[in-house]
């Protein structure tokens, strides 16, 4: 009795401890927030189609961040950004050809990669909320993205509406959208050349 009281405690944890186990890559900016990949949870059921998860991290909620960081953990904020640019990481989002002609300036996108490191280290930071959270398929072969799952957070982190399907309905992927941007990140063949 006591084996299955604990298998079962341990089976509902794994889905917290897979959550906390994410790799969140920058995937691209809108006017109200920035979107991340789970590049540790990209699946490939074959060939031709790619399944991940992006949550979209409202600015609200990144100012809230650095306004709220004190003591220790600001100064390790600031050091691992500082260590990610010292040895020259930048984000796969920016070695897009298609990103890199959106800057005007090296300076700018220079600046562009440095917001997005810091914005990655917040989304890997446990306990910061998302506004959203989504779980695409991508028909890499025929440029097609769909739905199956989207979350919907309140700000205090408990999901204000959810939906899922198993089979999604597909929209084309447009040139120069987040969508591209992400099927290049993910897609087998664009994956392999990073």
């Amino acid at each position: 009795m006591v084996f299955f009281r604990t298998l079962i405690a341990l089976l509902l944890l794994l889905p917290i401890v897979e959550a906390y186990a994410a790799d969140w890559q920058y995937t691209g900016g809108t006017g109200d927030g920035s979107s991340f990949f789970d590049a540790e949870g990209v699946q490939y059921p074959d060939n031709d189609t790619v399944r991940v998860w992006i949550k979209s991290i409202a600015n609200k909620t990144d100012d809230n961040y650095y306004k709220e960081i004190k003591g220790k953990r600001k100064e390790k904020f600031i050091e691992d950004t500082a260590q990610n640019k010292e040895r020259g990481y930048i984000p796969k989002f920016f070695l897009l050809d298609s990103v890199k002609r959106i800057y005007k300036s090296k300076n700018e996108y220079k600046n562009a990669i440095a917001g997005a490191i810091a914005d990655e280290i917040i989304a890997n930071e446990v306990g910061v909320s998302a506004a959203a959270s989504a779980y695409f398929e991508i028909d890499c072969k025929g440029m097609r993205i769909g739905t199956l799952s989207i979350i919907k957070y309140r700000k205090d982190g408990s999901v204000e509406k959810s939906g899922s399907t198993e089979q999604p309905k597909y929209d084309d992927i447009l040139p120069d959208t987040t969508a591209e941007w992400l099927s290049m990140l993910v897609c087998p063949k664009a994956a392999s050349i990073f």
